[in-house]
């Protein structure tokens, strides 16, 4: 896409209004005049957009109109719920109807780049300069997307360091624990979360540490082992991928003698994402080691419901058996929004309009507290939102957001508010880089979904006690033949010309 575009775009505007006002001079219906605040709703644009969605879906209440009449535009929101975005966005694709605009949640993707090369969606390159709140955006999360060195896509931007471990700080006082500080302290918690009755219901309905499907919400756990982001460059210089690290190895070993003791939730094999936060939410895990820092703010409200004495805190990582911790770092956003190619230009100039608003701190602002005196009302000239704010789904209204590193809960309390802040600046320093995070060789194409997959059924297998940890070095051995060795090489080649 060139500047030559911007000049189409003009002359077919100009030329709409020109003939609006000839036909007006002999109209007898009355429609108002194209742009005017009393245009007809059915001349808006009718602007599709399909995004993940956790939590409360937006309804089309006071909240949703305000944006309508905002930019005078009909909206089509499909808030997909992200335990089934990945399968809906993969259907949508593979129909060829598209929305205007929708969210693209894996990085790097062989699929993106198949459907980049079909002229599937819009280049961006020349358009994204115009808008400057979303060049706030930092410029190594736009490389990070780059397909061939072009951008064709818009990043949601995120702190680049998002994770913490979240533990029931009641739980920890009752049992008149510590807080965890090395693996071996988290694994004495959890074995006493599991066996202590830490709730004090007199039920064995307790366990200490919440895992899901393909072993999620451990993040944390392989850092500490030193397993690396994704790759680690080992001490040589050459990267070598996270799963075939020894460190893999040995965390594998440490989950599987505390899933012998109960100490892991045995349903963790087939636990979707929110399964895991629900369970936690309900009482029955005492710790998360990959838990997120914007969850932190819910989690609490959602637990008082259920227990109004519960108590949560966020702590660091947890230390290692060579004294490493971390988090992963992430490319610096979560999903990356692409525009069909099929999207008329003037619908284009609207979607940048709404993207480049909803980055601006007047669109964080509302999309924290919606309407005054529909969504909240002040208190003391405080916000404080209401159910309806969480009924109408404000909060996921807006699926684009400000570049904030220091992001906190919308309608939080001081107190919450103030413990995030303190996390997302207290594992500043201890972020983990993945040094491949852009590869996407050709072996990495070809090969990377199975491998994870031939590793991901490893892993819990070796968890669960169907495999022995001595397996670990057989499985390494076939990862290569598989494909890895060839990855790894090609990986390897990359980063040397960066």
């Amino acid at each position: 896409m060139n500047m030559n575009w911007r000049k189409i775009v003009s002359f077919t505007v100009a030329m709409s209004l020109l003939a609006t006002i000839i036909v007006g001079c002999g109209s007898k219906d009355g429609k108002s005049e194209a742009g005017s605040g009393g245009k007809d709703k059915q001349e808006r644009l009718k602007i599709s957009m399909m995004y993940p969605l956790n939590g409360d879906a937006p309804k089309k209440g006071e909240a949703w109109k305000w944006m309508e009449n905002k930019f005078n535009v009909e909206l089509d929101l499909m808030a997909i719920p992200a335990n089934g975005y990945a399968e809906k966005l993969r259907l949508t694709v593979a129909s060829g109807e598209l929305p205007d605009m929708m969210v693209w949640t894996t990085y790097p993707d062989p699929e993106l780049n198949k459907y980049v090369k079909q002229n599937a969606f819009l280049p961006l390159d020349d358009l994204v300069g115009n808008y400057k709140n979303l060049m706030e955006t930092p410029q190594q999360a736009f490389e990070n997307v780059k397909i061939d060195k072009k951008l064709y896509s818009i990043p949601r931007t995120r702190p680049l360091q998002t994770n913490a471990v979240l533990i029931r700080k009641d739980w920890l006082d009752n049992l008149g624990l510590p807080v965890p500080v090395t693996i071996e302290d988290f694994a004495n918690v959890a074995l006493k979360f599991t066996t202590e009755d830490p709730d004090k219901n007199g039920k064995a309905d307790t366990f200490g540490i919440g895992v899901g499907e393909n072993l999620s919400f451990l993040e944390q756990l392989w850092l500490a082992f030193d397993a690396g982001n994704g790759w680690r460059k080992m001490e040589d210089g050459t990267l070598m991928n996270s799963d075939v690290t020894p460190g893999r190895k040995e965390a594998l070993g440490w989950l599987a003698d505390l899933y012998k003791q109960g100490a892991i939730d045995k349903d963790f094999p087939v636990l979707k994402y929110t399964q895991v936060n629900e369970k936690f939410i309900a009482g029955k895990a005492g710790i998360l080691i990959g838990g997120g820092i914007a969850n932190f703010g819910q989690f609490m409200v959602d637990m008082k419901k259920v227990n109004p004495n519960a108590e949560i805190i966020m702590i660091d990582p947890p230390t290692g058996p060579s004294g490493t911790k971390g988090t992963p770092q992430s490319a610096g956003f979560y999903g990356h929004w692409v525009i069909s190619a099929k999207t008329s230009p003037e619908k284009v100039d609207k979607i940048m309009e709404i993207l480049d608003w909803q980055a601006t701190d007047e669109a964080l602002e509302f999309k924290r507290k919606g309407i005054e005196g529909v969504h909240h009302k002040l208190e003391n000239g405080v916000p404080v939102v209401n159910e309806q704010y969480n009924a109408d789904g404000v909060i996921n209204l807006i699926a684009h957001n400000k570049y904030n590193p220091y992001f906190t809960t919308p309608g939080a309390t001081e107190e919450v508010a103030q413990a995030q802040l303190d996390q997302w600046k207290n594992i500043e320093q201890l972020g983990v880089p993945n040094p491949a995070v852009a590869a996407l060789t050709p072996t990495m194409q070809e090969k990377m979904a199975d491998l994870e997959k031939y590793s991901t059924e490893t892993f819990i297998k070796i968890v669960i006690g169907g495999k022995s940890l001595d397996s670990f070095d057989q499985y390494v051995e076939e990862w290569m033949n598989k494909g890895g060795r060839k990855m790894t090489e090609e990986v390897n080649e990359w980063y040397k010309q960066q």
